[in-house]
């Protein structure tokens, strides 16, 4: 798919609702996330949507407790009246899209002014974002992964949303490895990923 079939799909997917003035902010959105193949760079946006909201919390360890070296902490942003978890970002930056569309689109200096802008620009992701596929092709790579200590941070648990089994492979906690505090990386998607364990020095 080229780069401009693309964006015009992205466009298509907003709606259409959309404005002259939402148009151009749905294309700039889009076209930072475009790969030099011309396709979208964003794996499993909807099981990203829809990951559980105590997902976190489910590994949470920030001291370590269970003495396995590895530390992780879940990150708490301001919701409307109360602290939310969030689970967007390399940082961990917000708890809900919209949230996280300001904040990357301040750091690329893209103006949005409503949550309607938002919506459209969370539809155009939404639908061209491929859903996440298991990397492992064997039981036996899933058997290595663990045995070699990926699945500490890079949890193979899973969640079922509307009947579709996903296995993000990420505790979505923050760690530091030595460079700041970092989310885990989802690796849903990424075969290639899987091979070898990058962490082993650092760990």
């Amino acid at each position: 798919m080229t780069r401009t079939i693309l964006i015009a799909a992205a466009l298509l997917a907003a709606g259409p609702a959309q404005s002259q003035e939402v148009a151009p902010l749905v294309e700039r959105c889009i076209s930072c996330h475009i790969d030099d193949k011309g396709q979208f760079d964003i794996v499993g946006f909807r099981a990203l949507q829809a990951l559980p909201e105590e997902w976190p919390l489910l590994f949470e360890d920030a001291y370590d407790l269970d003495g396995n070296g590895i530390a992780g902490r879940a990150q708490y942003v301001s919701g409307e009246g109360q602290p939310l978890i969030a689970k967007w970002g390399e940082n961990l930056a917000a708890a809900r899209f919209r949230d996280f569309a300001l904040i990357a689109g301040a750091a690329h200096g893209i103006r949005i002014d409503d949550v309607a802008q938002i919506a459209e620009v969370e539809a155009a992701f939404a639908a061209l974002s491929p859903d996440p596929v298991s990397p492992f092709e064997t039981p036996e790579e899933l058997t290595k992964f663990e045995a070699d200590g990926c699945a500490d941070c890079h949890v193979t648990r899973t969640y079922e949303v509307d009947g579709v089994t996903y296995m993000p492979l990420s505790d979505f906690l923050l760690h530091d490895l030595g460079d700041g505090e970092k989310r885990t990386a989802p690796l849903w998607g990424c075969q290639a990923c899987i091979s070898g364990n990058p962490h082993a020095e650092a760990r």
